[in-house]
């Protein structure tokens, strides 16, 4: 079994990225019930790209960090 770990930095753009995904997808919904004959579609036009764009800035994030500190964080696998 592999273990990987992250560093603090690394950490704090996990922890970062979480919430991020998780208040897009408070505004998706909330948008979406402004308007409720439209709700999937307003609710995909808005997270889908806000999301994929959380997860690709903050997978960028990680990997500029990797080697940036020795401190380290354990992670379960």
């Amino acid at each position: 079994m592999s273990r990987s770990s992250y560093n603090l930095k690394q950490a704090l753009v996990v922890v970062t990225q979480d919430v991020l995904l998780l208040a897009e997808l408070a505004l998706a919904i909330y948008l979406g019930s402004r308007n409720p004959d439209d709700l999937s579609g307003i609710f995909l036009r808005t997270f889908i790209p806000l999301a994929a764009l959380t997860v690709f800035a903050s997978r960028l994030a990680i990997r500029r960090l990797t080697a940036a500190s020795p401190t380290t964080v354990p992670t379960e696998a």
